[in-house]
Formats: structure tokens, sequence, C-alpha cells
């Protein structure tokens, strides 16, 4: 899964490398420059789950916006609803 979301074209750029996931055992982070981005990797998330037969635990998911100004107005991806992750 995550070798396909890798080819997305999205995310930050360190160094040389363009970086839109993390995984660590069962979690997944998704990293973009925009709700635009993200809202893409997800539904080629949420796809590629699909095709495994992997879900998507709607209770777990959350969002984190880093930027100075935060203005989300929509916290639903898809037809799932996703939490704000508060800091």
């Amino acid at each position: 899964m995550i070798q396909s979301i890798k080819m997305v074209p999205s995310g930050i750029k360190i160094g040389k490398e363009q970086l839109n996931i993390l995984g660590y055992a069962d979690d997944i982070a998704l990293i973009g420059k925009n709700k635009i981005e993200i809202r893409k990797l997800f539904v080629e998330m949420e796809n590629i789950a699909r095709k495994f037969g992997i879900g998507i635990n709607q209770e777990k998911t959350k969002y984190m916006i880093v930027e100075r100004k935060n203005n989300l107005k929509k916290n639903k991806i898809g037809h799932l609803k996703i939490k704000k992750l508060q800091i």
C-alpha cells in the first residue's frame, strides 16, 4: 500500500526525496502541502486498502494542520468524518 501511495505526486521535499507518507506498524501518516493533496492521498489510500480488503478505522483517524492559519472548514474526506487532532 505504501509503495502505491508514494507514486502519487504530492508531499514535501526533504533533501532530494519527496515525502508524502510515513508508516510505522499499522499506523500511516499522509503528508501534503495543502488539503487538496491530503484528500488525493486519502482517496488513493482508501482505494488501495479496499483492494486488499483492509478497512480504515474512522474512530482512530485524525488530521492535523501545521500552519499559522487554519481555515479547514470541512472535516470529511470521502465518506469518513475525520477528527481534528489537538496539540
